[in-house]
């Protein structure tokens, strides 16, 4: 394998020219330039990307920590944001908590020690956690990390204004609602409190069914469909996430209720399993391609000295009409 110093012997340079040649950085006249990049090129030299990264004191790793990866919308979301490191020339290093705190601290602790350049947090910040001994660009996400963190999340009160209205013209009266026990002070929490709201205003009762705080796995939310399975038959119309939404689906066909003529459902965050179903869930769609490149583009801009990054960044959501509703 090919080292600098031997691009540098082809070229007739300096090993220093041939450094600031392939990081861009002092002035090199073209002559020269197109000189080293020929030696580059056929001597098919690899720069090492670790002492690369090194010698501007970073290690090119952005950690992303989420609170389960089997969730579908995380782990979707875990797929787009190391898609959108790699254009920005980073690697992903993951961290999935799963209800761990000790898992959370051994992170912080890792970005503390310099072995991540960055961080973007899609879990709930531990209440004894010094943000600022920490001093590395940290973004969150969905979670509300403090005054000097950015906040990227998706448009919940939209959200939950479309969902109501939805329902609303299904003509539903009685709508049972999956939601979220927890800090009510959460942006995804507004979706729901939303709904309430405008549906409880038009005269619609709304029966809360509280999921357990951080429940994020198929087998969580699939039990506590079937557990609260008797309301379907006393209510009209169902709001809940896609996992959910589905099991409420299911168990409807196997009691021989149909939907959407009897029961309408609608779902959040609205990911590609949902168009598998039958009939295909309507659900209130986070737009993950592009939450993921708000969130990397914060970090990477923190990353590179910028001063000001906007605290807040709400993404558009749509409504994805299904067959449910």
């Amino acid at each position: 394998m090919a080292s600098i110093r031997d691009v540098a012997l082809k070229a007739g340079v300096g090993i220093g020219t041939v450094s600031r040649a392939l990081n861009g950085t002092g002035y090199i006249s073209e002559e020269t330039k197109k000189k080293i990049m020929d030696a580059v090129e056929e001597l098919d030299y690899r720069p090492n990307e670790l002492a690369q990264h090194l010698s501007r004191n970073r290690s090119g790793v952005v950690g992303f920590m989420v609170p389960d990866l089997e969730h579908p919308f995380f782990a979707s979301l875990t797929k787009a944001i190391e898609m959108e490191l790699y254009k920005h020339g980073y690697k992903c290093m993951i961290c999935d908590v799963d209800r761990k705190q000790s898992r959370e601290e051994e992170f912080l602790e890792m970005l503390q020690r310099n072995v991540m350049d960055g961080l973007i947090a899609g879990v709930d910040l531990m209440s004894d956690v010094d943000l600022a001994s920490i001093h590395r660009p940290i973004v969150s996400f969905d979670r509300d990390w403090g005054p000097m963190v950015p906040n990227i999340h998706s448009d919940h009160k939209r959200g939950g204004e479309l969902a109501a209205q939805a329902l609303l013209n299904a003509g539903c009266k009685r709508v049972l609602q999956f939601r979220p026990e927890g800090n009510s002070d959460l942006s995804y929490m507004e979706r729901y409190h939303t709904l309430e709201q405008i549906l409880r205003e038009h005269g619609v009762e709304v029966i809360n069914v509280y999921t357990g705080k951080n429940q994020m796995g198929f087998d969580d939310d699939i039990r506590t469909a079937e557990i609260n399975a008797g309301y379907l038959r006393e209510v009209d119309g169902i709001f809940a996430c896609d996992i959910t939404a589905a099991t409420c689906l299911r168990l409807a066909h196997q009691s021989g209720i149909r939907v959407p003529q009897q029961l309408h459902i609608i779902s959040c965050d609205g990911l590609p399993f949902s168009r598998l179903l039958y009939p295909v869930l309507t659900s209130i769609w986070q737009n993950v391609p592009e939450i993921a490149r708000a969130c990397v583009n914060a970090v990477a801009k923190q990353m590179d000295g910028a001063r000001k990054v906007p605290m807040e960044q709400i993404i558009d959501i749509t409504f994805q009409k299904g067959g449910t509703v």
